[in-house]
């Protein structure tokens, strides 16, 4: 039931895709792997798209998206699974050839399992996007913070404390129809690439 009830509710809300701006940011960074955490609908399929030497790992807590997924992605090099992620074991990848996406992840998570997520991936290079309470933000932005299913939405400061080693960059109003404002988070990935992949975003 939530599963259909949340793509209602992403089609009234959303302006623009959190994984349009991460399907252009792949394009601009090397790997052979990608690890989407929490990967939903798959969406940033519609924004990039990985080649035959690629392999992309979609990892999931509700079993509808990873059997529809499945379904859609009938390909050798797409792997999908219900794993929440404490699961995923990360071993099995090489660090320097994987991304890691996290679109929409941490502010369901509790700073414990941030941390223990963040001990076991310290040379992946990695992607997170998530919303982010900021001074005198406006009231709509407060109250559907309160209103998220996420109960562990933070302050910059708390972020920079937990997820230390990144680049970040506050995203404002971009991607809901209301006002709202999100964290883009860097790990890994050299600072030209950055930069170039915030001149695309700012541009688009």
């Amino acid at each position: 039931m939530y599963s259909y009830l949340y793509n209602f509710i992403q089609k009234i809300i959303l302006k623009k895709s959190l994984n349009s701006d991460v399907g252009n940011l792949l394009k601009n960074i090397k790997f052979q792997t990608i690890i989407d955490i929490g990967c939903g609908e798959g969406d940033v399929h519609n924004y990039f798209k990985i080649n035959r030497n690629q392999k992309y790992f979609g990892y999931e807590i509700d079993d509808y998206f990873v059997q529809k997924l499945k379904k859609k992605y009938n390909k050798k090099n797409f792997y999908f699974s219900k794993k929440s992620i404490n699961q995923i074991n990360f071993k099995k990848f090489n660090p320097k050839k994987t991304i890691i996406l996290l679109i929409g992840i941490f502010h369901h998570l509790d700073d414990i399992t941030i941390k223990s997520f963040l001990s076991k991936t310290t040379n992946f290079k990695i992607i997170s996007i998530d919303a982010v309470i900021l001074p005198n933000q406006n009231l709509i932005t407060r109250l559907l913070f309160y209103l998220d299913r996420g109960n562990f939405i933070r302050k910059l400061p708390v972020y920079k404390e937990i997820v230390k080693g990144f680049e970040y960059k506050i995203l404002r109003n971009r991607y809901l129809r209301f006002p709202y404002d999100h964290l883009m988070c860097f790990k890994n990935i050299k600072k030209k690439d950055i930069n170039k992949i915030l001149r695309v975003i700012n541009n688009r």
